[in-house]
């Protein structure tokens, strides 16, 4: 079965993104090894929405070379530009290819809606958040709302000797 991680810098605020949408406010942290590196290695498939890869296309490069990438619209799927599948079907079914496509790990890369619909698929069963020394005050929250709650286990937590706080949680049940 495909493991499906979320692996995303947060605000202390809750924020993955700043009011404009934009992440310029992690390039201190450019360069500084947080285990992305080894992450990386082990992941497959890359998932996200559509604004998280354009996002990524105005980077010049792409940084994801030989995953597979699908971005979740809200949409039927639609023609890519050969670096990603643009697919609007269901957490369940996108997994179910990537199965048996032979993924064994998926991050889901961001933003908030792939974040929830995985995560209320009940498909998305660890974060690794790092929580970056920043108030943002308003932006993309990196929980939007959703239709259930959710119990999860502390697995692991790292101070970073420049502020950052990294956890690992498996995520439980759900109730309520």
């Amino acid at each position: 079965m495909t493991e499906v991680i979320l692996y995303i810098a947060h605000s202390i605020d809750g924020f993955i993104a700043d009011r404009h949408g934009g992440i310029g406010w992690l390039k201190p942290y450019d360069g500084t090894d947080f285990g992305y590196d080894g992450f990386i290695r082990r992941v497959d498939a890359v998932v996200m929405g559509r604004k998280t890869y354009q996002d990524c296309r105005g980077f010049g490069t792409w940084p994801y070379p030989g995953k597979s990438t699908v971005v979740m619209t809200k949409g039927p799927p639609v023609d890519g530009d050969g670096l990603a599948v643009f697919d609007g079907r269901s957490p369940q079914e996108i997994l179910i290819d990537l199965e048996h496509a032979g993924r064994k790990t998926a991050w889901i890369v961001g933003g908030g809606g792939p974040i929830r619909a995985f995560l209320d698929a009940g498909l998305l069963k660890r974060l690794i958040l790092f929580q970056m020394p920043v108030l943002l005050g308003a932006g993309t929250p990196l929980w939007p709302p959703g239709r259930k709650s959710y119990t999860a286990t502390l697995r692991r937590t790292t101070a970073h000797e420049i502020g950052v706080v990294e956890t690992e949680y498996e995520i439980g049940r759900t109730f309520v």
